[in-house]
């Protein structure tokens, strides 16, 4: 199972992803859902841990990482997509639906789409619909709320999560949880 991340830009896309990560963990610790960062944006799976102890160096170490999405950097993204074979693979996708991210997602099985507004899923509908992936969740990410809450727990998972923040990995999120779920009866 490879699973796209999809969102617009810092809507908690990595955040997500490690949390996701450690809750599949916790839940199924013979299960190791593997990260592919398919973004030049310099922030590699090691940028949240790194940030949580500390924020000036993740930051520093993410701009020396950084790089210009060129067709020959998103083909590599695609070929560990298509190569990869463990189990459970999340694809920690750039914020635009463009031809890069395209590529990149057409050898994975299933998206989870996470934005500020339900209006911003909209266009990340219509890119897995053209790349052929399955929605398995669609996640109101913001600030607005105290709490998270489940707004539909079939057909696609429906759920808002508040302030999914660098560097906070410990604080407890059962909605991140509640997802873990699906995703582990599908591998």
């Amino acid at each position: 199972m490879k699973i796209a991340l999809c969102g617009p830009p810092r809507s908690g896309k990595s955040v997500l992803r490690e949390r996701l990560k450690r809750a599949i963990r916790a839940l199924a610790p013979d299960v190791y859902p593997y990260v592919l960062t398919t973004n030049p944006d310099g922030e590699g799976s090691w940028f949240q841990e790194t940030y949580r102890r500390d924020p000036e160096l993740a930051n520093q170490l993410k701009a020396a990482a950084k790089q210009k999405w060129t067709p020959a950097r998103a083909e590599l993204y695609a070929s560990w997509v298509r190569n990869t074979t463990v189990p459970l693979t999340f694809l920690d996708l750039g914020g635009i639906p463009d031809d890069y991210n395209r590529q990149i997602c057409c050898a994975a099985t299933h998206a989870i789409l996470l934005a500020p507004t339900e209006a911003q899923w909209v266009p990340w509908r219509e890119f897995c619909a053209g790349c052929g992936l399955e929605i398995l969740a669609e996640l109101i990410s913001g600030y607005g709320e105290v709490e998270d809450s489940i707004l539909c727990s079939g057909g696609p998972f429906r759920a808002t999560i508040q302030r999914l923040e660098r560097g906070d990995l410990e604080s407890p999120r059962p909605e991140v949880e509640a997802l873990s779920g699906p995703i582990l009866k599908k591998v």
